[in-house]
Parts: C-alpha cells; structure tokens; sequence
C-alpha cells in the first residue's frame, strides 16, 4: 500500500504558499497568488481522497466521524487563534465592529459567502479559502462513500451527487463571471486532485516519463506563478485556471517519483515551509495588512515586507506551540492509517 506522506507535496505546498504570501506582501504585479491557492486546492483534493481510499482499503469502510474530528483537530486550533487575535486588535483599535462579522464568518466557515455578499473582511478576507476547501471535506467524503458502496442504490446517489457537482462547476464556464470566490467553480482544482488520487489507486506514471513531466511541469508552474492575473476568466481559462491542472500533473509526477520526493521539491526548506504552510497563509493576511496601515515608513509594500520576518516567526511559534499538540492528538487517537499528512 502506498505511503500517505510524500515530500515533494510538502515542497509544492510551501512554494505555493510563498506565492501567496509575496503576491499579499505587495509584489501581486510579478506573482500570482491565485494560482497558488490553486496549487493549494489542487494538493487538498488529492491528499484527502487518497486517505480517504486507503482507510476503505484497510477497514472496508469510511468512518465519517473520526474524519470530521481529524479535520476540527487539524485546521480549527489555529483558525481560531487566528480570529481570538483579529477580533482582539480590532477591540483595542475600536474597530470591533468591522471585524466580529468576518469572524464569525470565518469560524462557520461561510466567508467567501460573506465576502461575496459584498461585506467587508479588513483583517480575514483571505479565509474564504478555507471555507471552499470545508465546503468539499463537508461534501466530498460522504459522496465518496457513496460512490464507492456496494449497494446499488448507493451508487446511484452517489453518481447522481457528483453528476450534480459537474453540472455546477461547468454551467458558468462560458459566462466570464468573476469566479474568485464560488465554491462550485473555485473548486474545480480540488476535484481534479480528488480525481487523480482514483486513478492513482489503479495506475502508476512511468518513471522515465514522470521525470519528463516533473521537469516541464515544474518549469511551467513556476512561470504561471509569475504571470499576473486578472479577475474574470482566468479563474477558468487563464493562468489561474492553468495552475490547478499542472498542479495535478505535478502530484502525479511527485508521488511516482523515488521516495515521493519529486528532486527540487523535496528539498528541506521547501518542505519545512510547507509542513507548515497552513499556519503561514493563516497567520500572514492580518499581520502584514497590520504593518502595512499601522507603520509610518515607507510605501505600504515595503512595511509588508518588513512585517515579513514576523510572520516567519509567529508561524513556527505556532506550528510548535499551538499546532503539533492537537496534530499529535489526531494521529495517535482518530488517525485512520499510520501516516496522515493532509
């Protein structure tokens, strides 16, 4: 049986991440940020079926609840911290108003609806990624396990819900709407890494051909997260778009790789900051947008880019401190195989 943890994945992740952080820090001109959440979505679809499957594989089933609970122990402690801190400079600021809303929107996990609506999130805007990728560990699993039940009339739902999903996803393609924050368009990268973990239970890339494509691939990738973006279209047809399918051709070339480690990509810093790329892209919105208005040095890029080091280091404080605990207490109590990394 495959292993769950490939360091390449950790070394795609953090660059994608970095992407986010330096298009947020003021250089959104020469990176693209979107298509690194792109990078993100594409990974979190890929590694929660795959351990999805191989909890059926081992059990014969997939145990809904303790999949829910590992999710809560993973993402809330520092979502939460995350919004405990916002909602308490916003209280010393008296702006306490203007934050709450977003909080709370954050923490149930419906803010790219409560953006969408036109409401403002100063401090949080950028957890609407959050809310999409819930929106598919909500759904996704409970589908899966009806796609892969041995009822018949299982399969049928099971089919008929994902048939749905597809109809959703593909209806606005055509509009040019701006899809920056939809849950049933944004998450078409997601359901793509969701599809290649399927295949890859079956069918393994050759090695001679997965070098090939894990060189061009990565070449290529790199140059969309240093293409500008624009809203609109390219959310589907334009780099945006572009990176969440070479994301998946990325993972596929990686977790074929010797030892999943992809070359470059299971390089030691890479997989440090992606090992904890979810408290960076948590931790690094509030603080830089913080600096950038509080600061009287310089132009706003550059006070973000000061604010820099700060967010390093809240991360690994973070990470250690607050994250390892509750991540140590779902591998040894809810873990459904040896190894989760998702």
């Amino acid at each position: 049986m495959r292993p769950l943890h490939w360091p390449g994945l950790d070394g795609l992740r953090g660059v994608a991440a970095v992407a986010v952080v330096l298009f947020h820090a003021g250089f959104g001109p020469a990176v693209n940020g979107y298509a690194g959440v792109d990078v993100f979505f594409a990974l979190s679809g890929f590694l929660i079926t795959s351990l999805l499957l191989r909890e059926r594989a081992r059990s014969g089933a997939i145990a809904l609840g303790r999949f829910y609970i590992r999710r809560l122990l993973r993402l809330y402690p520092a979502l939460l911290a995350t919004c405990l801190f916002v909602v308490l400079v916003a209280a010393a600021t008296h702006k306490l108003d203007r934050e709450v809303g977003p909080a709370v929107a954050a923490l149930l996990y419906v803010a790219n609806w409560w953006i969408y609506l036109g409401k403002p999130a100063p401090l949080l805007d950028h957890t609407w990624t959050l809310s999409i990728e819930e929106h598919f560990y909500a759904i996704w699993p409970v589908a899966l396990t009806l796609l892969l039940g041995r009822e018949r009339r299982r399969r049928v739902i099971g089919w008929v819900v994902a048939g749905v999903v597809c109809l959703l996803i593909a209806l606005p393609w055509p509009s040019g709407i701006d899809s920056v924050r939809e849950s049933y368009l944004r998450g078409v990268p997601i359901v793509w890494g969701a599809l290649l973990a399927m295949v890859l239970q079956r069918w393994q890339l050759p090695r001679r051909l997965g070098s090939v494509l894990l060189w061009g691939g990565s070449a290529l990738l790199l140059v969309l997260l240093l293409t500008p973006t624009r809203l609109g279209t390219d959310f589907v047809t334009g780099p945006v778009g572009a990176a969440g399918l070479l994301s998946v051709l990325l993972v596929a070339t990686i977790v074929s790789s010797p030892g999943g480690r992809g070359g470059a990509w299971g390089s030691a810093p890479l997989g440090w900051l992606g090992r904890r790329s979810y408290g960076l892209y948590l931790y690094h919105f509030p603080l830089l947008s913080l600096f950038a208005h509080q600061l009287s040095v310089g132009p706003s890029w550059l006070r973000r880019l000061i604010a820099l080091p700060m967010v390093l280091l809240v991360t690994a404080v973070s990470y250690r401190v607050l994250e390892s605990p509750f991540l140590k207490l779902k591998d040894k109590r809810f873990s459904s195989a040896r190894r989760e990394v998702a």
